[in-house]
């Protein structure tokens, strides 16, 4: 049977819970734990000693897991300028095949390579049009 000790207990852990910062845990964490806690609590079979063990194992998560700081996100209203550097330039051979693998963290400079190719293209097409 749960006496009011218990119930003191179980409010006591829900409000460290809410106290717990949303960066630590979010609120969909939040709700999985008060649920997880309450079914504990209405269980008979479950000591007050299992109840509290259970309540640390799934606190711990916030002491030990993994924060990550903000991740940049693409500026999607702006296009990078670039401009033609003479020395870094390279031809083709045309004995060899046109793609090639680029290795690296180069996704802005291949974004960037795909709005210069579609200039480049349109300014051909309207070359041919006029």
């Amino acid at each position: 049977m749960i006496n009011k000790k218990n119930q003191e207990t179980l409010s006591h852990h829900l409000q460290k819970l809410e106290d717990i910062s949303p960066k630590q845990l979010n609120k969909d964490q939040k709700d999985l734990i008060k649920k997880m806690l309450e079914l504990l609590f209405n269980d008979p079979n479950t000591t007050t000693l299992e109840f509290e063990n259970a309540y640390r194992v799934l606190i711990q998560r916030v002491k030990v897991g993994f924060t990550f700081d903000a991740a940049p996100s693409e500026a999607k209203n702006t296009i990078s300028l670039l401009v033609k550097d003479e020395e870094k330039s390279f031809v083709n051979d045309p004995l060899k095949p046109h793609n090639q693998l680029i290795i690296g963290e180069n996704y802005d400079a291949l974004k960037n390579l795909l709005v210069i190719e579609g200039e480049r293209e349109s300014k051909v097409l309207t070359l041919f049009t006029m």
